[in-house]
């Protein structure tokens, strides 16, 4: 590993091997009688850079490269690209926003396997803290990601087949925080929304209120929802409502 620092710039660079044995029990199919035994293998190469500008700007890239001779199993990483870029940007002083970009590329190219895997996500984070946060702040955050997945197998009659997997999704997440009085109210949640081959809707949102009712003693209550589906497997979806009351002593 070297690390190279000119000014605002810092530069990363290394290699690193990586080699192992394992021994497992064998599958109802397996060739081999009851254990199985598996090798890996594999050369990877590092590399990134962090730059920044003055207070305001602040910036991350990373990168991961391997090639592989032998994997544990047909879906490990073996022939991988991972990417990871990061911005960080103070708009004014209570307010900054970081925009982060991920990529994972896998490939397996064995006749039997031919595995070919993507994941990408897409991360927006803005925060809003005015005077330091001490009568409201806001922390809002959305990212999109995809995967992509295909793999040969066999299917019951033992021919090639292969296994085809899509996801295309959204989730977003916000918290406002607001002091009521003396006390302090939380309001904001989550969701998930997917596409693909397995579409699915996740929602959470919460209210939480913490009020002092004494020296050292304060009430604090949560309500939260969550409600999950799948246009698919309906039977797994469920609706719940939590309610949380207590108190919290400090010394």
């Amino acid at each position: 590993m070297f690390v190279d620092v000119t000014k605002g710039l810092t530069v990363r660079g290394g290699y690193r091997r990586v080699w192992g044995d394992a021994t497992v029990l064998g599958s109802s199919l397996s060739q081999t009688g009851l254990l199985e035994s598996g090798n890996l293998q594999r050369n990877i190469g590092l590399g990134g850079l962090t730059y920044r500008s003055g207070q305001k700007l602040t910036v991350h890239l990373d990168y991961e490269g391997a090639l592989s001779d032998n994997i544990y199993f047909r879906t490990s990483l073996n022939d991988y690209n991972k990417g990871r870029a990061s911005v960080r940007y103070q708009i004014a002083a209570p307010l900054w926003v970081q925009a982060t970009f991920q990529v994972l590329n896998n490939q397996n190219p064995a006749p039997d396997i031919r595995f070919d895997f993507q994941a990408r996500s897409n991360t927006v984070l803005l925060q809003w803290t005015p005077n330091s946060g001490k009568r409201v702040s806001v922390t809002a955050e959305y990212d999109r990601s995809t995967v992509r997945s295909d793999i040969r197998y066999l299917d019951l009659f033992f021919t090639p087949a292969t296994s085809i997997y899509r996801d295309n999704a959204h989730t977003a997440t916000c918290a406002v925080d607001v002091a009521a009085g003396r006390g302090k109210l939380t309001l904001g949640g989550s969701l998930f929304i997917s596409s693909g081959s397995r579409p699915t809707r996740y929602y959470q949102p919460l209210a939480r209120v913490s009020w002092p009712i004494a020296t050292h003693v304060y009430w604090n209550s949560e309500w939260r929802y969550y409600g999950f589906g799948e246009q698919f497997y309906q039977f797994e979806g469920f609706r719940t409502h939590l309610i949380m009351t207590g108190l919290r002593i400090t010394r």
